[in-house]
């Protein structure tokens, strides 16, 4: 029987040598695997009693345990230390609308210690475009698990972009270029973004070459904004990033 070896630093730390956030209790992969694995029919019987109570919202896919080659390749081959990966077990909803985003986000707020989360639901990750909004919720026994809220078109394509994706990680892993993998990637994610928005009534998801005020962009270093003013003749606007910083930047920066 394997004994809990706890990490000497708390989930919430930065791990010193990768400086990612440590999320699971242990630096052993097969403790921290079986404790997500223990934990996932409480968590998938909490999220299906939550989203009970939210129209456009469904759960979509999970997953108890992590592919040991795959996890491997994370922590050997992508600098992941054991205790920093997320998805030793993982679950993805599906919404229908930006309201029912909000909506389950702010219901695992109420039912889950959320350790972290990241909002890439509107212009996606900066590398494929991906969208979601991702949070990483704990468990009783310590152990924490990876949530996924997606658009439901995103989700429904995300199985032509996987192909594309590993693409794109087997080029990188094996020290080759893998551009084109990368763009046919973005080219879907935006795809099925535009057919959410467009089905919610809501702006285009990429306006080429505009940039106004209120709008919501990305800066080169992948930051999330706010337009808050803009000068078209210099071709500069001053946007206002999730973290609370000022930024003066030229249109041509920002994605």
């Amino acid at each position: 029987m394997q004994t809990l070896r706890m990490h000497p630093q708390a989930v919430g730390a930065l791990e010193p040598a990768s400086g990612r956030t440590i999320v699971q209790p242990t630096d052993n992969p097969a403790i921290n695997q079986a404790l997500a694995t223990d934990a996932m029919p409480a968590y998938t019987a909490r999220l299906e009693a939550l989203l009970r109570d939210i129209p456009g919202a469904t759960l979509a896919a999970t997953r108890d345990a992590k592919k040991p080659a795959r996890l491997a390749e994370k922590i050997a081959g992508q600098g992941q230390p054991a205790e920093t990966v997320s998805d030793y077990g993982a679950a993805q909803i599906a919404v229908e609308s930006p309201q029912a985003k909000d909506a389950v986000v702010a219901a695992v707020k109420r039912h889950f210690p959320v350790l972290r989360q990241q909002d890439n639901f509107t212009l996606g990750d900066p590398e494929y475009r991906y969208r979601s909004f991702s949070l990483q919720v704990q468990m009783p026994n310590q152990s924490s698990e990876e949530l996924q809220i997606v658009p439901r078109e995103v989700l429904e394509a995300n199985r032509q972009e996987h192909h594309d994706y590993k693409k794109v990680r087997n080029a990188e892993l094996a020290g080759h270029s893998a551009d084109q993998a990368r763009a046919a990637a973005r080219a879907i994610n935006d795809a099925a973004m535009e057919r959410f928005n467009s089905r919610n009534g809501g702006p285009r998801t990429i306006v080429k070459g505009a940039v106004v005020k209120g709008s919501r962009v990305r800066l080169a270093d992948g930051a999330l904004a706010r337009v808050v003013y803009v000068d078209p003749n210099m071709r500069i606007a001053r946007v206002r990033t999730e973290d609370g910083r000022n930024v003066t930047v030229r249109h041509k920066d920002l994605r």
